[in-house]
């Protein structure tokens, strides 16, 4: 094990090494430092001037800009961080007994509010904030393991909820996140410093920031970690250094290093930002036991990401009923006449076919096995009788699944299945073309599609092949614009392409966007949001667990980029990883007046559950990206 971890370091400093060419080298910057008056292990200036001091062995001490003792509190603080919030600093820390506190100054006093005590032995913690969530933090305990919480705070108390567990590298104790890009960075002893996504909804991977001679900068050790703006420090535990990191999207820019006084042994680091060139930090000095002081020019580097917004869902379906990845693509019908008692649909690909109210209660539920994607049309008609239609990519059998739908009450039946040509059907959706006759489209896992016409007769639905095309690799979702009659599909670690959608149409593809623009493979789900005066196309960009719109005509501009997170007031966590998602233009009342996005959840984790689907206002999305 001890040889595949190092030939796993030496690769990783070897792919390091050939990403940074525009670092400068390990020229160093000396500084001097001068210690401070406030006692204890670690301090912070506050918003208001005044500073906070604590230490394992030490109150938590408020004093104000002459160091003079204001406000002391009987919690000794072992691990803490903090956050502006609402022009207050607020402080969450650790005691000596394990219990969680939140501090803030309320003037000359301090407000601290606690949880239940955290059984796990602590090495460290770090707090997390996003541009529309609620506090979280990060706590990492002696098990090498790293467990991600929600602070829910009251009026006299703070409750943590659990959102994540994932495991660390052995001597991990110091991290930081870096709230605008969503990282969260952590050291591992004598090794090196790691990034990994700090949300919760994201899978668990890291990428290397710098690892420790002679496979990266580092000298001697990696150890207490700070971020101002978009730039990283890493302070060397038990010596003088000081590494400065510019954060970008997966790759950190390494800077001189600065080296401090003769004689510092670091065993702490916090910085702040005194003015738009300036930085301040502070530490404790092991080999003194002092805090000490120093300061030095600074000027942030933006971070080239893109802007990604946050929408919040309102309501989520009950858990599938199979373990691990069963939930995948959701569909609409909408009642005719009380919108609000309209259904989703949504496949189990291991079970069947289940339909939910908007409420996200079970209403029903059809086992018909492996049915991978669905869709919906309505207004057609079985047996000569008024129906709507549903069509599901049978795997099992690689047909078309056709259900009945009692066009009053919403109720499904299976009624038949088409035998396809395919070999290993996947991905399906559905359209109601020229002289109001019904298609499907569906697509087999090596790029084939086909396009069937299901046509109504005395003795039920039946199919006819109409045309037939590919792509280069495996696609998946699909969807049609039917006011533009484009069928747009998604070719999944490739490209978004439309083409007509009719079957004398070209088949000849025109590109809508490129996997790496601005889509994250896999290009997964994806549905028409047909508007009034505009149609968007929403695509799932499950790389990053995000959504892409696209204005639905040519050129096709992309509008914008959005996730889902957590909704803290109703206990809904976000959308990750997703496979198949619908929308609606249709105004269903109540939560969702401009229509409904409904989306698969691939981490379903608040409570911690099998997959579901998450349903979004489509209002919310329209404002986020100022549709």
């Amino acid at each position: 094990m001890y040889l595949i971890k190092k030939l796993a370091i030496l690769s990783a400093a070897l792919l390091l090494a050939a990403c940074d060419q525009t670092s400068n080298g390990t020229a160093s910057t000396d500084t001097s430092t001068h210690a401070l008056s406030i006692k204890g292990e670690h301090a912070i200036l506050l918003s208001n001037q005044q500073w906070l001091s604590y230490g394992p062995d030490q109150s938590i001490t408020l004093s104000n800009a002459q160091h003079q003792t204001i406000d002391q509190s009987s919690t000794k603080a072992a691990y803490l961080d903090h956050r502006e919030l609402n022009g207050n600093t607020a402080v969450f820390a650790i005691n000596q007994h394990g219990q969680p506190s939140l501090i803030q100054s309320l003037g000359n006093t301090l407000s601290i509010k606690q949880a239940a005590a955290i059984v796990a032995p602590l090495e460290g913690l770090c707090l997390y904030q996003t541009q529309s969530s609620p506090l979280q933090v990060f706590l990492l305990d002696e098990h090498h393991m790293a467990s991600q919480y929600l602070i829910n705070e009251f009026t006299d108390r703070i409750e943590l909820q659990l959102l994540r567990r994932f495991p660390l590298p052995p001597g991990a104790e110091s991290c930081a996140v870096h709230d605008n890009s969503d990282q969260f960075f952590v050291s591992e002893e004598g090794i090196g410093v790691w990034a990994y996504s700090a949300r919760a909804e994201s899978e668990v991977k890291r990428t290397l920031v710098d690892l420790v001679a002679p496979f990266g900068k580092l000298k001697k050790d990696a150890g207490p970690l700070a971020i101002i703006d978009n730039t990283l420090f890493i302070a060397e535990s038990g010596h003088n250094l000081v590494h400065r990191y510019d954060i970008q999207k997966n790759t950190f820019k390494a800077h001189p290093i600065e080296t401090l006084t003769d004689g510092i042994e670091l065993d702490s680091l916090t910085a702040k930002k005194i003015t738009e060139t300036e930085v301040v930090f502070w530490a404790v000095n092991d080999a003194s036991g002092q805090l000490i002081q120093w300061q030095r020019p600074f000027q942030t580097k933006p971070v080239s990401t893109q802007n990604i917004h946050n929408v919040m869902p309102l309501v989520e379906t009950a858990p599938v009923k199979s373990q691990g990845d069963a939930a995948d693509d959701p569909a609409i019908w909408v009642h005719p006449t009380q919108t609000e008692n309209s259904l989703i649909i949504g496949t189990n690909k291991k079970r069947g076919l289940y339909i939910y109210d908007l409420n996200g209660n079970e209403k029903q539920e059809l086992l018909v096995q492996r049915v991978n994607n669905v869709d919906v049309r309505q207004g057609f008609t079985h047996k000569g009788k008024a129906a709507d239609i549903a069509a599901a990519s049978q795997r099992d059998r690689n047909t078309i699944a056709l259900f009945h739908i009692e066009p009053s009450s919403g109720l499904f039946t299976a009624v038949n299945e088409i035998k396809t040509g395919l070999d290993h059907v996947y991905g399906l959706c559905m359209y109601t073309g020229k002289h109001e006759n019904v298609y499907v489209f569906i697509n087999d896992q090596d790029g084939r599609f086909e396009q069937w016409r299901i046509m109504d007769s005395a003795s039920g639905w039946q199919g006819k092949l109409v045309r037939e095309f590919a792509v280069a690799s495996q696609p998946e979702g699909c969807t049609v614009d039917e006011s533009q009659q484009r069928l747009f599909i998604g070719e999944e670690n490739v490209a978004l392409w439309t083409l007509g959608a009719e079957p004398n149409d070209s088949t000849t593809m025109v590109l809508v966007s490129k996997v790496g623009d601005i889509l994250t493979a896999d290009i997964e789900g994806m549905e028409v949001y047909a508007g009034k005066n505009k149609s968007w196309l929403v695509v799932s960009s499950q790389g990053n667990d995000s959504y892409v719109i696209f204005d639905a005509k040519a050129p096709y501009k992309p509008m914008g980029e959005f996730r889902i997170t957590l909704n803290q007031a109703l206990n809904i966590d976000g959308a990750s990883e997703t496979d198949g998602l619908t929308v609606s233009s249709v105004n269903f009342g109540g939560k969702f007046p401009d229509g409904l996005l409904v989306v698969q959840d691939g981490r379903n984790f608040m409570p911690e559950d099998t997959q579901n689907f998450k349903l979004v206002s489509w209002r919310d999305v329209s404002i986020a990206l100022g549709l």
